[in-house]
């Protein structure tokens, strides 16, 4: 996962289950239960490590995330999360699968935090493995400039798109942002990456799993043409909560269950109804 690093196109995912993604530098983990109390990081962080009470306390106001702590650590209860790395660094991990790559059919998909904010980096790194033989798929909210997505094109053979909500004011709600961008880039796309892309929807409960919403994604989607190989619904992941309590950010709570088997099945079947064409919906 490649973090953002630009804040020029920036939308705030009230459930992002990679909210480790979404900041321009590296961050630093704090699990609590992993914790030994043994002091060490008290003694070389030199700004803001505190102890309160037999609890130690990680103020992360004014924090200089130089990584000293999570190298004292002994446990791991502190971690670095996100380090700068070259494109040639990037493909040595990459290739340390390559032979798992020709078997299985395999290859490297790009997300985030969103990938496209990096442009020059990813098409560059995409470029090199399909040199190498190599499939590529990129994950986007595409929420980005077409500049943004035209570099990348070329070397791309797979796209997920992810629509997160149909109506542009509830997504302007829920993500800081309309989705019009969005919407306008997916549609340019699919004209020229035909059969290339997938439409991904993470359900969340209450906001978008319903009939209802089903049959407004169906009328955003009917608009994109031929361009569309496929749509999957994704279920809500509660499980990305423990990632937020490491990073010390608030977690939107919706619940802590998924739409069950049955429901998923129903909304699938809504959405492939309402659509009325021969687009495969499936979900996960």
């Amino acid at each position: 996962m490649i973090k953002s690093n630009d804040r020029f196109f920036k939308i705030f995912i009230v459930c992002c289950h990679n909210p480790e993604t979404l900041s321009t530098s590296p961050d630093v983990l704090f699990s609590s239960v992993k914790c030994i109390h043994c002091g060490r990081c008290l003694l070389i962080c030199p700004e803001h490590h505190k102890v309160d009470g037999d609890h130690m306390k990680f103020d992360r106001i004014g924090c200089l995330k130089c990584g000293k702590c999570a190298d004292a650590c002994p446990t791991g209860a502190l971690m670095i999360c996100g380090k700068p790395m070259t494109v040639q660094e990037v493909m040595e991990e990459v290739c340390k699968d390559f032979e798992y790559y020709k078997v299985s059919g395999g290859g490297v998909t790009l997300s985030g935090g969103e990938c496209l904010l990096q442009p020059m980096f990813s098409s560059e790194l995409l470029k090199q493995a399909k040199n190498l033989g190599i499939n590529t798929a990129v994950e986007s909210a595409f929420f980005v400039s077409w500049d943004s997505i035209e570099t990348v094109i070329p070397f791309v053979d797979l796209f997920f798109a992810d629509l997160k909500l149909a109506d542009s004011q509830k997504h302007k709600f829920y993500t800081g942002q309309d989705n019009v961008v969005i919407i306008k880039n997916i549609k340019k796309l699919a004209e020229r990456a035909e059969k290339r892309i997938i439409i991904r929807i993470p359900l969340i409960p209450g906001i978008n799993d319903s009939k209802k919403e089903m049959s407004k994604f169906a009328s955003i989607i009917r608009n994109f043409g031929n361009g569309i190989s496929g749509i999957e619904l994704l279920r809500y992941n509660y499980l990305a909560r423990s990632k937020y309590e490491i990073l010390g950010v608030p977690y939107n709570d919706f619940g802590n269950k998924a739409q069950s088997d049955e429901k998923m099945k129903d909304l699938a079947n809504s959405l492939s109804n309402f659509l009325s064409e021969d687009i495969p919906v499936v979900f996960r």
